[in-house]
């Protein structure tokens, strides 16, 4: 398993939809998923490898407040928090975010080492996205 993250071509057709559109086809990223993959992440992934589910869901919205935007360093972060109580009994490699589209197009993908998920584990997710 390789570590990184990598903004996949559907989060480039999705921002660039969201720019240029004046009524944009798709709705902004304001979900994520968690899984247990090991796949170094590509610009062709649509989804997380293995998904684990949180509260019964595949996907659980960002901490409120986010994404913030910091227009002066052209830098988006969002934060995720994954509570105490959720998703116990894993061992979690994966991260990605999402929109809530009918049919979602993951934005980003994000593999790393795993974290084995108890009940005295609360896992706070943070990703900035820069555009240079």
């Amino acid at each position: 398993m390789a570590s990184g993250q990598v903004i996949n071509t559907s989060g480039l057709k999705l921002a660039l939809n969201r720019i240029f559109k004046a009524t944009p086809d798709y709705l902004a990223p304001t979900k994520f998923k968690i899984g247990t993959g090991t796949t170094t992440p590509t610009v062709s992934d649509t989804d997380v490898e293995t998904v684990v589910q949180i509260d019964g869901s595949d996907t659980k919205s960002f901490v409120t407040g986010y994404p913030s935007l910091d227009e002066t360093n052209s830098q988006s972060t969002i934060r995720a928090l994954l509570l105490s109580t959720e998703s116990n009994g894993n061992s979690l490699t994966e991260f990605g975010i999402f929109n809530e589209d009918a049919s979602e197009l993951m934005f980003s993908h994000s593999v790393f080492t795993a974290i084995s998920k108890t009940s005295s584990v609360q896992i706070s997710f943070v990703e900035k996205d820069r555009v240079v």
